[in-house]
């Protein structure tokens, strides 16, 4: 009831309720698209299942992107990095976020500055994101392909192609290439 649409932020404030912080918060896809002030209204919004509403539009307007990215909700801040416009400069600062499912939705997105995807390859905890990032080029696929035995990397183009079709993270962790990663 707390997310009806009629209702104010005064009014909304008033309904006493609590949102889950424990699982995420997965709307229903909208049949049409929605309006662009109900997006506003609901990015702007005090209520958190309103503002992860809002941040699951993929044509959110960029300085409402950015707001949800500086947001205190971390699922706000991790559906904001999943636009596929978000700003290179926000996606590297979410990189760094106390989040770690922030942190892996920012590795993975397009837009992430190539040092800053450079360096989380070599990151413990962000390698697999980073190496599923389809803005990953070439020379680095064959730069994590490459074993001892073998300095080409005898699976480079399986690579690529996985890397293009958003599959490399299901592929490095079979047990076909796992030892070529060294993983």
């Amino acid at each position: 009831m707390s997310v009806h649409p009629a209702l104010s932020e005064e009014e909304r404030t008033a309904i006493d309720y609590e949102v889950p912080t424990d699982r995420g918060f997965h709307p229903p896809a909208p049949s049409v698209p929605r309006e662009p002030e109900d997006v506003r209204r609901d990015a702007l919004s005090a209520h958190p299942m309103l503002r992860r509403k809002a941040a699951r539009v993929h044509e959110l307007p960029p300085e409402l992107v950015a707001r949800l990215a500086d947001h205190e909700d971390p699922e706000a801040r991790a559906l904001a990095v999943r636009d596929p416009e978000t700003a290179p400069a926000v996606v590297g600062r979410l990189t760094r976020d106390p989040d770690p499912a922030v942190r892996a939705e920012a590795a993975r997105h397009p837009n992430l500055p190539r040092p800053r995807l450079t360096e989380l390859l070599d990151d413990e905890e962000l390698a697999h994101p980073a190496a599923a990032n389809p803005a990953l080029d070439v020379a680095e696929i064959r730069r994590l392909a490459r074993t001892p035995g073998d300095p080409a990397g005898p699976s480079v183009d399986t690579l690529i192609r996985a890397v293009r079709s958003g599959r490399l993270l299901q592929l490095i962790d079979s047990e076909t290439y796992r030892p070529m990663i060294g993983r």
